[in-house]
């Protein structure tokens, strides 16, 4: 009796799956450490390559100003 509680117990936390995040590498560092890894860039964002997931890696775009601030 013990091992099938034991199993049904094993089961269902595997059927619970890891606990994870469901975006497998989202909003990781891509790029050098400048970029981050996302499912679609943000509107400020342009694409400059892919992340080992293959979900484009977007960098901030900035200007010169935004510098002196």
């Amino acid at each position: 009796m013990r091992v099938l509680v034991l199993l049904l117990t094993t089961f269902l936390l595997l059927y619970q799956g890891p606990p994870v995040r469901s975006d497998l590498h989202a909003d990781r560092i891509c790029g050098y450490g400048t970029s981050r890894c996302r499912r679609n860039c943000k509107r400020p964002e342009f694409r400059t390559g892919k992340c080992p997931n293959t979900s484009p890696c977007c960098l901030k775009k900035w200007t010169v100003n935004s510098l002196i601030q």
